[in-house]
């Protein structure tokens, strides 16, 4: 993770990473690739204590996580806040500034977010909030259709993660940056 200081104009940052995230894409697998992919894509911006991650996501759809195709991949924004004195300690969840982060990132496609709330109790305690621009096959934003779970545009025969696992209570290999 690289820091800015107070010299770095936000959209500086953001490209950055935004040119850190075209090295790849990451797929949920953790191995070392992902591992160095997701800390090059991760900044912290000391002056407004924003701890961003951006990366280009990919396998939603075939590792089973989602059901319908059409959200196989996004451009996503994880974002957290830490106290600017001591960057370990979480602070409260910054709206005003989330929504400016996510207009430097997505610019025109702001519209398209689909904004998650944290899962983990980890990405609960820092509060993380992620940020989701879907895209088809050339990582052009779109609205896919239908909703997350639908298998209106599945290919026949494919099955998800808990019916391949019906008896596994975890969930698919998809680990989600943040």
């Amino acid at each position: 993770m690289r820091i800015y200081g107070a010299h770095w104009l936000k959209h500086s940052i953001a490209e950055k990473l935004l040119r850190a995230s075209m090295a790849g894409d990451f797929n949920g697998v953790m191995d070392s690739w992902a591992t160095n992919y997701l800390e090059a894509c991760k900044a912290l911006h000391a002056p407004t204590g924003s701890l961003l991650i951006y990366t280009r996501d990919s396998g939603h759809h075939t590792s089973g996580w989602f059901k319908n195709p059409d959200y196989e991949r996004c451009l996503h924004l994880s974002l957290s806040f830490r106290e600017p004195s001591d960057y370990m300690q979480p602070r409260d969840f910054d709206k005003r500034l989330a929504s400016e982060w996510a207009e430097i990132f997505f610019r025109d496609d702001k519209r398209l977010i689909w904004a998650e709330s944290p899962k983990t109790p980890e990405g609960k305690w820092l509060q993380v909030q992620h940020y989701r621009v879907f895209c088809d096959d050339h990582w052009q934003p779109f609205v896919p259709r239908g909703e997350v779970y639908n298998t209106d545009f599945t290919e026949k025969g494919w099955q998800s993660w808990s019916e391949l696992h019906p008896e596994d209570p975890h969930e698919p290999s998809i680990l989600h940056a943040g």
